[in-house]
């Protein structure tokens, strides 16, 4: 889509690191790949994981490369090259937005920086080009989905749909959630139990839902069906879909531990694979102001605060993100939401006493 070439050129690393580095590069060899990991990843210069992020990023392998370089960002902000990589990792697991926004930052601090402004000039383009796209996917979905309303309808329409709805699915914003896929394809079993891009269809998208029970059972029916579909062998590379309890994740987030950092990496890596997921958005939120990243918290916040159906926790945790950015229409707004939607009395009043402690005047 749009092709970049990493920015680390061997500043802050450790000799060894850098020589692993260059050696790997030029081999594309996996284990130069492992032995690089080994060295990065012991105590040393920033740089050392600069230079490992790197490499996955020139393996193919971007989800790896995110949370190391969104570690380095975070510690590092001022390192326009980390930021740069960032931004080309993101474009790489599709989140565009994201993308963007780490380079208008990056040409913040340096607004003649040549290689962020091509690639950000290219990522406009293409994010206009997504936003056409995932207007007729929209459409198609619901187009197909009142058809299949009046009726059973064939396998194929089934399949379009639920592929249509993986688009939304992966597309900040668009409010469908992989639950939203599942329900899909568990009719279109219905009506073929045993078709083939229904089963693989249904591997990914139990897997990105975090379903591990629908994934196995799926799993087994697509060896029956088509014992040499790529999807089998790719489906055994990748670790459970079980995923930690964001609330919990938000917990420890808050907690002001060691482990802090590495619950807010968790959830970022959770929304990564559900971004239309309110309990992870709304965690996020929160887990990203806990930790000082106010810009981050509102940027999410942007994207959700106009969504319709939010619940208690969402519009609480809006109230609180606007809160403590000092925007007080919104926040009050989204606050007497929040009141409003209380579960029970208990929960309204533990509610605004958190509100009032945080709202900026």
């Amino acid at each position: 889509m749009v092709g970049w070439s990493p920015q680390y050129q061997g500043e802050h690393s450790s000799p060894q690191v850098v020589e692993c580095y260059k050696r790997f590069v030029t081999s594309g060899d996996p284990r130069d790949l492992t032995a690089l990991e080994s060295v990065a990843m012991a105590d040393g210069p920033a740089g050392n994981l600069h230079a490992l992020a790197s490499a996955h990023l020139v393996a193919g392998q971007p989800m790896q490369a995110v949370p190391l370089l969104e570690f380095l960002a975070d510690a590092t902000p001022e390192e326009l090259a980390v930021r740069c990589d960032l931004a080309t990792a993101y474009i790489q697991i599709g989140s565009a937005q994201r993308a963007a926004r780490e380079l208008e930052r990056v040409l913040e601090a340096a607004p003649e920086l040549p290689a962020a402004v091509h690639q950000l000039a290219d990522l406009r383009g293409w994010l206009r080009w997504r936003e056409t796209e995932v207007d007729f996917q929209r459409q198609r979905a619901a187009y197909l989905s009142e058809r299949l309303a009046d009726g059973p309808g064939g396998i194929d329409e089934h399949v379009t749909l639920a592929r249509s709805l993986y688009t939304l699915a992966v597309t900040p914003g668009t409010g469908v959630d992989w639950p939203d896929v599942l329900d899909t394809l568990e009719q279109a079993r219905r009506v073929d139990n045993g078709h083939v891009q229904v089963l693989e269809l249904l591997v990914a998208v139990s897997y990105h839902a975090g379903a591990e029970s629908v994934r196995h059972e799926a799993l087994l029916a697509l060896e029956r069906a088509a014992p040499r579909s790529p999807m089998l062998d790719h489906s055994r590379s990748m670790p459970d879909a079980t995923q930690a309890d964001p609330d919990r994740l938000l917990q420890v987030a808050c907690s002001g531990t060691e482990d802090a950092h590495g619950a807010l990496r968790e959830l970022r890596s959770q929304y990564r694979q559900a971004p239309n997921n309110r309990d992870v958005q709304h965690c996020l939120m929160q887990a990203e102001v806990a930790q000082g990243s106010l810009a981050e918290a509102l940027w999410l916040a942007d994207g959700l605060a106009d969504a319709e159906g939010l619940g208690f926790a969402t519009q609480g945790a809006l109230a609180l993100v606007y809160g403590v950015a000092g925007d007080g229409p919104r926040a009050d707004r989204h606050c007497a939401a929040a009141l409003a939607l209380a579960p029970d009395p208990a929960s309204r009043e533990a509610f605004r006493a958190h509100y009032d402690s945080v709202r900026t005047p």
